[in-house]
């Protein structure tokens, strides 16, 4: 049964906590909303960049135009308009005033008349952000298909049909499914998730330790004739509170800007149903006490409230690793990492936004054991308050 104690603590913190706006402004709706919306940003400036490249006129500047004539005018029939290049290709490059430079060798006809294969070069900087790489996809497709045509009329001419040259036909099946396509744009979702739980309940877990050891309100808090327990278990209870309403939040404010993901542009699918949203809250949902017991404890440790932000802000980057690891490595799962804490909410997630069957046993063992690794951390968390040498800042 509660006890009073555990309540009127457990209260105080959350009603001061929900009195500083600054604090819920900076944590709360912050850590909910930031993440969504620089993401829906950030998706839809680059694919909105890489569309405009990919569909206005191409702008092509040439290195020694004139030793290629037929190829300019394959150039022009494809809507290409050629720039007259004014200083060297590598200069153009390295200076960024163009994505893509094409040089033609000065022997380009007479290798063409020689049926010999004729040289030309494309510059460009592979490491280039953006959509650099469209135009350089692009110019790399009219040249093959210029090549392809002039090799199938030498074939031609000769009395040799064209399609003797393809010895092997390559018939693709692709597996992937316009949700699991749609999927590719969703990979920092765990993170972001992750990240807004851990943003949410950090100000309250630091402020509730290291805060009050600073401002020394803990002593006369401790004197008052209740179990140290009850105190400390309503401050943490406060916090992970704070942090599931910002997973809360953030979870809302993802699947109110699903919507305006450019999915529908590239011939993809992206739909989160409000079973999978509940499924992603419940596997979620030990993570916010896994979150607040390590900030507490971190926290705890720290002589002042400065020192256990420095400390408790790197915490954040935890959620980091694994999600980066499965965001560019392919891993099939192992029931050890559907057991371990912010893999497993980072697997199950993945599933579900590719549209994957996501199996009960799966939720269950990340769910129990998530919550067995934050209740040894809630316990250890309590438990260190027993000692006076955390008492004092000094």
């Amino acid at each position: 049964m509660i006890s009073r104690a555990f309540k009127t603590v457990f209260k105080k913190e959350v009603m001061e906590n929900l009195r500083d706006r600054r604090t819920m402004m900076s944590s709360v709706l912050m850590g909910s909303f930031l993440g969504p919306l620089m993401a829906l940003g950030l998706i839809y400036m680059s694919v909105q960049m890489g569309k405009d490249k990919a569909e206005k006129q191409l702008e092509l500047p040439v290195f020694n135009m004139e030793y290629a004539q037929n190829l300019e005018k394959h150039l022009i029939s494809q809507d290409v308009k050629i720039v007259t290049l004014d200083k060297s290709p590598e200069d153009a490059i390295k200076d960024k005033d163009y994505d893509v430079v094409l040089a033609i060798s000065e022997n380009f006809a007479e290798s063409i008349e020689q049926a010999k294969p004729a040289k030309v070069m494309l510059y460009f900087d592979d490491s280039a952000k953006g959509a650099a790489s469209v135009s350089v996809r692009r110019v790399r497709a009219l040249i093959n298909a210029y090549s392809s045509s002039i090799g199938s009329m030498r074939l031609q001419l000769r009395g040799v049909s064209p399609g003797l040259m393809k010895v092997v036909s390559i018939e693709e099946h692709d597996q992937a499914t316009a949700q699991s396509k749609g999927a590719q744009m969703m990979l920092f979702l765990p993170y972001f998730l992750i990240m807004g739980l851990f943003m949410g309940s950090m100000y309250l877990a630091i402020d509730t330790t290291a805060g009050e050891k600073e401002r020394k309100s803990l002593e006369p808090l401790f004197l008052n004739p209740v179990s140290r327990v009850q105190v400390l278990a309503g401050k943490l209870a406060a916090t992970v509170s704070f942090g599931l309403l910002t997973l809360v939040l953030t979870l809302i404010a993802f699947k109110l800007t699903m919507p305006f993901y450019p999915t529908k542009s590239l011939g993809m699918t992206l739909s989160l149903s409000m079973s999978d949203m509940g499924l992603m809250l419940l596997v979620l949902l030990p993570l916010a006490l896994l979150a607040g017991s390590i900030q507490t404890i971190i926290a705890a440790f720290s002589k002042s409230f400065k020192e256990a932000q420095t400390y408790v802000n790197l915490v954040v980057f935890i959620p980091l690793i694994p999600s980066m690891l499965l965001m560019f490595l392919p891993v099939k799962e192992k029931l050890w990492m559907i057991a371990t804490p912010i893999m497993s909410q980072n697997i199950i997630i993945g599933q579900l936004i590719r549209g994957e069957v996501v199996t009960w046993f799966n939720v269950a063992v990340c769910v129990f054991g998530t919550l067995f690794v934050g209740g040894l951390l809630a316990w250890f968390a309590v438990r260190l308050y027993n000692k006076e040498s955390m008492l004092f800042a000094d």
